[in-house]
């Protein structure tokens, strides 16, 4: 379950194509496959766009060999829950998770259909999260990959203080509906201490409040703007 940044989706998109396959060939009256698609993002994302340009790819037809059903939720994390509801009444054969949170969502919506998530570049740790028993047996109907980076970020402040000379102060905007984005700020905390850096912790949970709190900073507030990946609430 454990992937590189670079080559994590790869390997949930085989996950998906392994289910694909024996999908259709052990179908009796072969029709489409019914891929759910469950996504916070605001429109099409490199995992949306990755699973069909890899099943492509790989030679499936679209509409003959699968279809693919995606609810976005515009950033909206809260209606991850209810985006799921949908895709299991709509009858999907799989559900493919972009994010772990959506993962979580679609867990508490089936616990029959096959669920794939790609939770990459910091979404959080799937066994604490509750998605799968253990990393060597997930157990249950989840599978999937994740980079698990929060060790990485101290590093992330160490670079960060290498692009910008003198950093003294640096913005952490975040998503309070992230769990990941929360345990980010204890370890951003204690290297920002280590590295003399005095991080501004601003969470938010929509939209409209990460644009109020960007737009209240007053030049010299700040040296820098770090936000935790992936910030749904702003795009």
């Amino acid at each position: 379950m454990r992937g590189s940044t670079i080559g994590f989706l790869t390997v949930a998109v085989g996950l998906v194509v392994a289910y694909v396959t024996a999908a259709v060939h052990a179908a009796e009256h072969p029709r489409p496959i019914r891929i759910g698609v469950l996504t916070s993002s605001w429109g099409p994302s490199p995992q949306t766009v990755g699973l069909r340009e890899g099943l492509l790819a790989l030679g499936y037809h679209e509409d003959q060999e699968f279809v693919l059903g995606i609810r976005f939720t515009q950033g909206d994390l809260t209606t991850l829950p209810a985006a799921a509801r949908e895709l299991v009444q709509y009858g999907v054969d799989l559900i493919f998770a972009s994010q772990l949170f959506s993962a979580k969502a679609a867990q508490m919506a089936t616990t029959r259909i096959p669920i794939v998530f790609a939770g990459g570049a910091g979404h959080g740790d799937p066994v604490e999260m509750g998605l799968v028993q253990s990393f060597a047996r997930p157990g249950g109907n989840i599978t999937g990959v994740t980079d698990l980076d929060l060790e990485l970020g101290p590093k992330r402040l160490e670079v960060f203080r290498e692009i910008i000379p003198g950093l003294r102060r640096a913005l952490y905007l975040y998503d309070l509906n992230d769990p990941y984005a929360i345990a980010l700020a204890s370890t951003y905390r204690n290297a920002a201490h280590r590295l003399g850096i005095e991080v501004v912790e601003q969470g938010v949970r929509t939209q409209v409040a990460a644009k109020s709190a960007l737009a209240q900073m007053q030049k010299g507030d700040v040296d820098g703007l770090h936000q935790c990946p992936p910030m749904g609430v702003l795009w």
